[in-house]
This record gives C-alpha cells, structure tokens and sequence, in this order.
C-alpha cells in the first residue's frame, strides 16, 4: 500500500512536469516563428523532453498498476484463507460430463477445489490447471512435489508474475494467435526485399541528383507513380495482414514481459527446467524476438499514417518492405509461438499449485509408499475444504482391498470419500495433503457417487448407474484403479440392490481393484466374513437428550445406529414419539 501511495504521488508529480514542458515547448516555438531564431533549438529540447517523460509516465502509469494488483492478490489470499473464495472463478466451464471424478468431488463450480485453489493470472493458465487437476496422471509425483517445493518459496516472483499476467488484456486468445500463425502463408514474393532496397536506393540517388540541380523534377514524378504502381497489386493482402497483425501486436507486447521475467529466474527443479528450456533454441531471446515482432508490427502499422501511405510507398516501397518483414518473422518464429505460451500457462499453473502449498504449510507432501501391498495409509486426514472444527480420521487400505462404509445419514460417509478422493487427486498433482502422514501407491482415481437420470437422452436414473458401473469396468479392464462408490444401485429394490451390490464388489476384487464403499445396506458388510479383502467400517451416531450427536470418526465394525426414522418424527413429517 505504501509503494502504490508513494508511485500515485510520483504520477502526479511526473503529469504537472510533462504539462509545463508541453507549455514551455509550445511557447519557444511561437517565439521562434516570430523571428527570434535562436529559441528554436530550446522548442526542440522541449518537444524531446516531452517525447520522453510521456513514455516514462506510461512506464510508471503501469508500475502503479502493477502494484494496485499486488495488493488485491494479497487481500484475496487473506480473503481465501478466512474461508471467503466464493466470489472467485469457479471452473465451471471446465467440468466435463461422464469424467472419472471430476463431477463426483466438486472439482468445479461454486465452493469448488478449483475455486478455492486457482490463482492463475491468464485464461490459458486456468485450463492448464483444470486440465491437470482432470488429468489422472500419477506420473512422476516426487518430481512435481519438487516443482512445488522450489516454486513455493519464491513468493515475490510468483506474485510478479502473476500480477503481470493480471494485466494482460490482448484483444487476441493466444489460442486464436497461435492457429492464425500457424496457417498463415505469405503472400509477398521473397523478390520484393531486393526491389524494395534497389528501388529505394534509386530514389535516394535521384533524389539528390534533383536536389543539386543535375535532373529535373520531373523524374520524381515518374518514380512517385511508377512506384505506387508496384505496391498497388499487393495492396489488399498487405491490408489483411496488417488488421490481423495490428490486434497481435499488444499481446506480443504483453506477453514479452511474462517471457523476461521467466528468462531473467533460475530454477532448479526438473519440471521448471524443462519449461524455460522451451524459450531456448534461438540466437536471441525470446523477450527480443517478441520486441522485434511488435516493432516489424508498428512499422507496419505507419501505412495508416497518410504521409507514409503515398510518399513512403512511393518512394521506398514501405509497405512491400514491411509486409516482408513481418511474413519473414512469422515463418521464422510462427511455429514456436506455441511453447512460448504452453510454457507461460504452465507457470501460471505451477504458481497456483505452489500458492496453494505456502498457504498450507501444516499440510504433508505424501510419501510413494515402499510396502508393495499398500494402496494408501494416512494419519490425521480431513477435507481440504472444512472449515470450523475440523474431524481428523485415521485410514489405511491395501491394493486390492475395500472398506465397506455404513452409517446413518449425516454421519459423515461422503464427506470421508470425497476426502480421501480429493487427497489422492492432490498428491497425484504433487501437492501437500490435510494429513499428518500419508503414505500412497499412486493410482489413477474413478467415482460413482453422484448419478443423475437424463430426461434428454431419456435415461433413468437406474440405467445412467448401470451405464457408471460399466465405464468402471471398462477402466479397470486396462490397468489398476482406485475406486470410491457412494450408494450404489439406488434406483433399484432392496432386494435385487443387496443382491447386485454383492455380485459388483465380487467383480472389483476380481479385477484387483481398491477402493471404499458407502452404504446403507448393511448386507453388503456380510462380504467381509468370506472375504478377507473385504473390511468393515462405520460412522457412529447417537441420540442424547432427543438431539442428534455425531463425532464423524471413522471405526471398525458395522453400524447399528440409523436416524432416518427419527428425523421424520424430529420434524413432524410422521407421527410417533421419540425412542
């Protein structure tokens, strides 16, 4: 706040000088066309003076900004950490139908996991990571825990960066940038860079033969039109190229700042390497290349001006020069621009990831267990999200095991499962987990926790499970998954549920799945007596003093206790007293 305030000040300061000058320049100019001819060299320090403090003013008008965006960034995390992000993005245009578990855990919309971790600063940046955390790649997690770790202590670069990254408002996607680059075919034949110079040279050269009085004026006349003449057949594709080029020119300049500042940092982590290596490869750096580009852009852009649209054109052959250059550039750099911005979302997206880890200090960064037979052991683990008194539970399972989770409603079963869920879609990503330890095999992760029937593809609820159920086996048919069930088999009889609920987790076992299941069927936990990969939990409720009372710990054993029926009474929906 005190850098914001001192840099308004400097603003203020910076616009009253910038005015006088204007004045004073103004003023030894009409002094000099008033015959006083030795004011004109003072008029011309004031105009060069004006020229350079309006630069610096746009220098330090964005330096101001830069800071009023520091600042929200910091609200914003104090914000998020009082438990208030519902007013930022949600991610909801990122959720996908039918995914593995996206739906199932919240992973988007409002109160979401995206919403609550997404601090990315570019549109390209937030895809990346809703791509990552949707990703189900358990590839290389010491690697990105690195990543992370590196990336978390570096605060002032992360908020740089993304503060920057804020600020960016190009009138083109880079996504739209990038395609039109990539298929864009020039148009200027490579002969117009020889007749541009050749041509240019001759005016300069006849130019001064008539300065001196050696040819007649006559023959600029000739070259003024003969040179019009050779730029007027490629007039249309050059004024196409200059429309386009015209809105790319801001986003090259914008995003070049992005680009030095990951040039000018060192990292030391594999992942971050590997990203800033995608900016080598090039005789200068790519902050220059992007500065080229929006200077070739400019230069273009001055056949708007109507003093370079007929004399430059005429005589120097501009926008033929020009085009060249830029087509020149593109068929040169075109085809990089895309890892340039690949690389720039995945900082962006990294920041996120690593904001998330220094705001979370007391979280754990899960160990790749060594036991071959574990699938995943925890101490102290909870819901990143909770918020209030939080309820730590303990877990352990191993591979090709199931718990089988009852209890009464509210107990606290979902809740465990999305916790659980969520953790292994944190540590597969690299970050630190709500645990005191934990302990994991890293598998890719499927749910079926949440279906919903479709009047539009005219499905029932029952069939849309059954449709679940298979995409589950389809997965496992191709390698190992963990997998966590909420209720399965609603939109069926009670019978044929408890029959079909039965037949089902013998299918998992069979194909060596791990994973939780919660119900309501209690004869679903009459498959642990014959089977040992099978154990039995529950959550535990009771009633006191005709209220309520739950502890959400997660025991062993089967649940006795149920508060469905009490519930109806609590609240008058049935008749009957309170047992």
């Amino acid at each position: 706040n005190k850098a914001a305030s001192q840099q308004k000040k400097r603003l203020r300061r910076t616009s009253l000088l910038r005015m006088t000058v204007f004045v004073a320049m103004c003023y030894l100019g009409y002094l000099a066309l008033q015959g006083t001819s030795w004011w004109g060299p003072g008029a011309l320090l004031m105009a060069g003076l004006f020229v350079y403090l309006v630069a610096r003013h746009q220098d330090m008008k964005y330096e101001s900004q830069r800071l009023r965006e520091l600042i929200r960034l910091n609200q914003t995390e104090l914000e998020v950490l009082e438990g208030n992000f519902k007013h930022l993005p949600d991610g909801v245009a990122f959720q996908e139908a039918d995914h593995a578990f996206a739906e199932d855990l919240d992973l988007f919309g409002p109160s979401s996991f995206f919403q609550y971790v997404n601090r990315t600063g570019l549109g390209s940046g937030a895809s990346t990571l809703a791509k990552w955390l949707c990703s189900n790649d358990n590839s290389e997690i010491p690697a990105k825990q690195e990543a992370i770790r590196e990336l978390r202590e570096q605060v002032d670069w992360r908020q740089d960066f993304t503060a920057t990254a804020r600020l960016i408002s190009a009138p083109l996607s880079t996504e739209e940038l990038i395609e039109w680059m990539q298929n864009y075919k020039p148009n200027i034949p490579s002969w117009s860079k020889h007749l541009a110079m050749g041509f240019s040279g001759l005016s300069l050269v006849l130019g001064f033969l008539v300065v001196f009085g050696i040819l007649t004026p006559w023959i600029l006349v000739v070259l003024f039109f003969t040179g019009l003449l050779i730029t007027l057949p490629f007039a249309k594709k050059i004024g196409q190229l200059a429309m386009v080029t015209g809105k790319t020119q801001e986003t090259f300049r914008q995003y070049k700042r992005l680009v030095g500042q990951v040039e000018a940092q060192t990292f030391q982590s594999e992942y971050l390497r590997s990203l800033k290596e995608k900016f080598d490869g090039t005789e200068k750096s790519v902050s220059d290349i992007l500065k080229q580009f929006s200077r070739l852009i400019g230069a273009l852009d001055q056949r708007n001006n109507l003093l370079v649209a007929v004399f430059a054109n005429a005589f120097f052959l501009w926008d033929l020069r020009q085009a060249y250059a830029v087509e020149q550039w593109i068929g040169t750099y075109g085809n990089r621009t895309r890892e340039w911005f690949e690389a720039l979302s995945g900082f962006d997206a990294w920041n996120s990831l690593s904001n998330f880890a220094y705001n979370h200090s007391d979280y754990t960064f899960p160990e790749i267990t060594e036991k071959k037979e574990l699938a995943l052991e925890a101490r102290k683990l909870a819901h990143p999200l909770l918020r209030g008194k939080v309820v730590y539970n303990d877990v352990m399972i191993e591979k090709g095991h199931f718990m089988v989770i009852t209890g009464a409603n509210m107990a606290g079963k979902s809740t465990f499962l999305r916790a659980v869920s969520l953790s292994m879609i944190m540590a597969n990503n690299g970050l630190p987990v709500c645990a005191e330890v934990m302990s994991y095999t890293p598998l890719p992760l499927i749910t079926s926790m949440r279906t919903t029937d479709s009047l539009s593809r005219q499905e029932s609820y029952f069939f849309a499970e059954l449709k679940r159920l298979k995409v589950i086996v389809d997965h496992l048919a191709k390698g190992p998954y963990f997998v966590v069930l909420d209720e399965i088999l609603k939109g069926t009889n009670s019978k044929d549920k408890a029959r079909g609920s039965k037949d089902f987790l013998a299918r998992l076992l069979k194909m060596d799945a791990t994973g939780l299941i919660a119900t309501h069927d209690l004869s679903l936990c009459e498959v642990a007596e014959v089977q040992p990969e099978v154990q039995n939990y529950f959550f535990d409720v009771e009633i006191r003093e005709g209220q309520l009372f739950f502890d959400y710990k997660l025991k062993p054993g089967v649940c006795s206790n149920m508060n469905a029926s009490f519930l109806l009474r609590k609240l008058g929906v049935v008749e009957g007293k309170d047992e």
